[in-house]
């Protein structure tokens, strides 16, 4: 059975441990997931649209608005930025999504380990640099 989108996008937001995940990199790790593992994904994975800053779909915040109202994830918006971030509560860090492979996880935390590392510039940079066709719609000035 396939782990459902949901719960992919908790395991996503868990793997910063507790820290948060910018809606940047939140949108690029799980892009990046569908495209290691297309078989792996539910049939109602994210559909991502060619936007201003690469692949993009809008049912990520909805569903981290869900696992929010479950008590798994806190949003709060950066003071600096005006944007939201995302983290898993303490709820959330223990649920242990259910149906997500040993490759899919270890995937899972080694890129948001990698997406957090890297400035939004340079997160936006490498998705188009692997996936220039997701380029044709930005408005990221390189």
């Amino acid at each position: 059975m396939k782990a459902k989108r949901a719960d992919l996008l908790l395991k996503i937001i868990a793997a910063a441990r507790g820290e948060s995940v910018t809606p940047a990199q939140l949108q690029k790790v799980a892009f990046l997931l569908g495209q290691e593992f297309p078989d792996e994904m539910p049939d109602n994975y994210y559909q991502f649209q060619k936007y201003d800053y690469g692949p993009f779909d809008v049912k990520i915040y909805r569903d981290a608005e869900k696992l929010q109202s479950k008590g798994l994830v806190s949003i709060a918006v950066n003071s600096r930025g005006g944007w939201k971030e995302y983290a898993a509560t303490k709820k959330g860090l223990s649920k242990t999504p259910e149906d997500v492979s040993e490759a899919v996880a270890e995937y899972i935390d080694q890129k948001v380990r990698w997406a957090r590392g890297l400035s939004f510039q340079e997160l936006v940079r490498a998705v188009y640099r692997e996936f220039p066709a997701y380029r044709e719609n930005s408005v990221f000035q390189d």
